[in-house]
C-alpha cells in the first residue's frame, strides 16, 4: 500500500470500522484538506483546532459544517486572523485569554476544547454512532485507537504538542466514539520524515556531521530529535560506529522515533528531556548537534546547556530555519503576488532564534567558529507536507483572485516539470572552549 495517498489511507481506516460518516478534528489542516475536498459526504462535521497553516480554499465547500477554534494570541491567532475572514460561514470559537504556538501543550492547557467540539458537532449533520471496548490496530500504514461511545469523532495528531490529545481523550470518550489516528503518515511526523529524505537536506546534515570532526567511538548528542529521521541519517553517516543519544521533549515523537529506529535496527539511546535543561552531567559528550529546535525554545539557555554537556574541545552544530531569507517558488507568477508570500511564516518563540542572529548568539557564547553560513533546501515533490504546509501559508495571504493566479502559475510549472520550492537555513558549527 505504499502508493496510497494519505486520504486513501484515512478512508481505509474508516472502512475497516464500517464508518460511513464521521466528525473529524485536527490541528494540522493538511492532514484532512484533501479528505474534505474529495469525500465531503463522509464528513458530518469538521473542526480545525488552533491550526498553524490553513489554505482557506480547501475548506470553503464545507464551511457551514466547520468549527474553527482560535487562540486569542500568539502565532496561531495570526493564522486565524488570515483564515477566518475567508470562511464566513464557519463557526468561530475563541480560546479566551490563550496565546498559542504550534509546540504548546494545547489539550493540557485548554480542556474546554472538549465542550467546544461537542457543542458544535451535536448541532450539525449526524455522524455514525459507535460503542464498545477500547481497541487498537493498524490499517493502511495508520495506527488507530478506538474508545468511548457516541457519534464517531476522528482525531488526527496535533502539531508539536508534547501530550497530543491524551489529556482530553477520556473526556472526549464520554461524548464520542473516538478514533484517534497516529503514525508517520500524519501531521508533523510526515513533514519531518519527508524533509529528512530531501537530497539538499541530507547534504546539509552530512556537512554538519563532517564538521563535528568526530574521533572513533565519540559520544554524540542529538537535541530535539523529533521523528528520529536525522538521528538515523547520523547512524548511516557514521556507519553505526559512533554512540548516539537522541533527546526530545515530546513523548509522542520519541515513541515514533523508537519505532523507526527499531525497524532500522539502529542502536540509538532515546531520552526524554528539554533542550533548556539537558538531563546529563557536565562534559558527558564529545559533540552535539541540534536542527530546527532553537526556533521554539529559549535559544540562549539551550546553547548554554549544549556547552555544558560537551567536553572542552568538542564541537556543537546548530541549524535553524532562516525566516528572513526569501523562499523561492519556481513558477511564472507576477512579482507583486510573489512578494506577498516570499517570506516564510515566522513561528518563533519569544526567546527563539530563526535568523542570522544565530551567529551572534554563538559568538557571545564564546564558541570558536569552525563554519557558519546559509543553506538552501529545495523540494520538488508537491504532494507532501514539505511543500503543502508553506503553500497553505502562502495561499492564506492571497485574495481569492490572487489564489486563482497562483494555481494557474503552479499548473504551468507542473506541466513544464520545473516546479520546486526552496527554504533557507542558517548553520553554525563551533568548538567549545577549554
Amino acid at each position: 500500500m505504499t502508493d496510497l495517498t494519505l486520504t486513501e489511507r484515512i478512508i481505509t481506516v474508516l472502512d475497516t470500522h464500517g464508518i460511513q460518516r464521521a466528525h473529524v478534528a485536527t490541528q494540522v489542516s493538511g492532514d484532512i484538506a484533501a479528505l474534505v475536498a474529495g469525500y465531503p459526504d463522509r464528513l458530518a462535521g469538521v473542526a480545525l483546532v488552533a491550526p498553524a497553516r490553513v489554505d482557506p480554499s480547501k475548506f470553503r465547500a464545507l464551511a457551514d459544517k466547520l468549527l474553527y477554534i482560535a487562540p486569542e494570541g500568539g502565532t496561531l491567532s495570526k493564522t486565524a486572523a488570515r483564515t477566518v475572514p475567508q470562511l464566513p460561514e464557519a463557526q468561530i470559537k475563541p480560546l479566551a485569554g490563550y496565546s498559542a504556538e504550534s509546540w504548546d501543550d494545547l489539550a493540557t492547557d485548554r480542556p474546554d476544547i472538549v465542550d467546544l467540539l461537542f457543542s458544535h458537532m451535536s448541532t450539525i449533520s449526524s455522524a455514525d454512532t459507535g460503542s464498545g471496548a477500547e481497541i487498537t490496530g493498524e490499517a493502511a500504514g495508520i495506527r488507530y485507537r478506538c474508545l468511548g461511545s457516541g457519534p464517531t469523532l476522528v482525531l488526527t495528531p496535533m502539531a508539536l504538542s508534547p501530550s497530543q490529545w491524551e489529556p482530553i481523550l477520556p473526556a472526549l470518550a464520554e461524548k464520542f466514539r473516538v478514533v484517534a489516528l497516529s503514525g508517520r503518515k500524519l501531521g508533523m511526523l510526515a513533514l519531518l520524515e519527508e524533509r529528512a529524505a530531501l537530497a539538499d537536506w541530507r547534504r546539509m546534515c552530512s556537512s554538519l556531521f563532517n564538521d563535528l570532526a568526530l574521533q572513533p567511538n565519540a559520544k554524540v548528542l542529538d537535541v530535539g530529535c523529533g521523528s528520529g529521521a536525522v538521528a538515523l541519517q547520523f547512524i548511516q553517516h557514521t556507519g553505526g560506529a559512533t554512540p548516539l543519544t537522541a533527546l526530545d521533549l515530546s513523548p509522542y515523537l520519541l515513541g515514533e522515533a523508537r519505532i523507526t529506529a527499531a525497524e532500522a535496527k539502529a542502536a540509538i539511546n532515546f531520552e526524554h528531556g528539554s533542550a533548556e535543561a539537558l538531563p546529563f552531567a557536565d562534559n558527558s559528550f564529545d559533540a552535539a548537534y541540534t536542527i530546527t529546535v532553537f526556533e521554539e525554545c529559549d535559544a540562549a539557555k539551550a546553547l548554554s546547556e549544549l556547552k555544558r554537556v560537551v567536553k572542552p574541545g568538542g564541537r556543537v552544530g546548530i541549524i535553524v530555519r532562516g525566516i528572513e531569507l526569501h523562499a523561492w517558488w519556481n513558477m511564472p507568477i507576477a512579482d507583486d503576488i510573489r512578494a506577498k508570500f516570499s517570506l516564510p511564516a515566522s513561528s518563533v518563540s519569544a526567546a527563539g532564534v530563526a535568523t542570522a542572529a544565530l551567529y551572534d548568539l554563538c559568538f557571545k557564547a564564546d564558541l570558536k567558529s569552525v563554519r557558519m553560513g546559509p543553506y538552501t533546501v529545495a523540494s520538488e515533490r508537491t504532494d507532501g507536507p514539505v511543500f503543502g504546509q508553506p503553500e497553505a501559508h502562502a495561499l492564506s495571504l492571497l485574495s481569492p483572485e490572487e489564489q486563482q493566479a497562483y494555481h494557474a502559475a503552479k499548473a504551468k510549472a507542473l506541466a513544464a516539470g520545473t516546479l520546486f520550492m526552496t527554504r533557507g537555513h542558517h548553520c553554525f558549527v563551533g568548538e567549545v572552549p577549554a
